[in-house]
């Protein structure tokens, strides 16, 4: 397990090189910001109407004829437990 880990790492140096950030100036700030926020596709998710309770939900699918998702965790949300 040790060697796989070793190797693997080996292989990845390389490829780290290759890789560098750019340098943040006032041409390519704005290039740089708008790349690192998300953009109206991938915040379509606040669109919804979500409920706060199941229940609440069950209702309003009931009266609207759609299904219902329902997101459950146990534990903490960051998996520090």
């Amino acid at each position: 397990m040790i060697r796989r880990t070793m190797l693997a790492l080996l292989l990845l140096i390389p490829l780290t090189a290759t890789f560098s950030a750019e340098e943040l100036t006032d041409k390519s700030y704005d290039r740089i910001r708008a790349h690192v926020l998300p953009n109206e596709d991938e915040e379509a998710w606040q669109k919804v109407n979500w409920r706060a309770t199941f229940w609440d939900g069950v209702i309003d699918a009931q009266k609207e004829d759609k299904p219902i998702m329902l997101f459950a965790m146990n534990g903490h949300p960051f998996a520090c437990t």
